[in-house]
């Protein structure tokens, strides 16, 4: 039998930060049913309040979802495995059989918009004049006659 193969959309997330399920792995094992004494329950506890406060955890749970195959155990990002299996049901009535793209998509769709808010934008070389100024001035619209000319004349010569 061959080993599962991890799903490409969604990478494993890394960190250099130290992580308690990297230095304490034991806290993180959970087998099916083990939840019944106090000692696994304690256990399991500690796991999630370390995912709670780790900075990839929202990465990992997304890992850990899209790879059942690979985390049918466990505690990854504060969950386990009934949990992570009701989350997965619940992405598939919300974005259908394929939500693990849904999911990827989005995601890269966020990197991008990311990427180019932190791109500085070059300068418009002409700005338009809109822009520059505004005002509630009308042009005149209608044709300035040789009578319009006259009585023009005379209201400047007024003053």
């Amino acid at each position: 039998m061959s080993r599962p193969e991890a799903d490409p959309r969604i990478p494993f997330p890394h960190t250099d930060a130290r992580l308690a399920c990297r230095t304490e792995p034991s806290w993180f094992v959970q087998e099916h049913g083990q939840m019944s004494n106090a000692d696994d329950r304690a256990r399991i506890e500690r796991a999630r309040t370390a995912c709670r406060g780790c900075p990839i955890a929202a990465d990992c749970l997304k890992w850990a979802l899209a790879n059942p195959e690979l985390t049918p155990t466990g505690v990854w990002a504060a969950t386990i495995s009934r949990e992570r299996k009701a989350l997965r049901r619940r992405l598939q009535a919300r974005h259908g059989l394929d939500w693990v793209g849904v999911i990827a998509q989005a995601d890269r769709a966020r990197e991008q918009a990311r990427l180019n808010r932190a791109r500085p934008s070059a300068p418009d070389p002409a700005p338009a004049a809109s822009a520059m100024w505004t005002s509630h001035y009308e042009p005149w619209r209608e044709p300035l006659t040789p009578g319009r000319q006259q009585r023009n004349r005379e209201l400047l010569n007024q003053t």
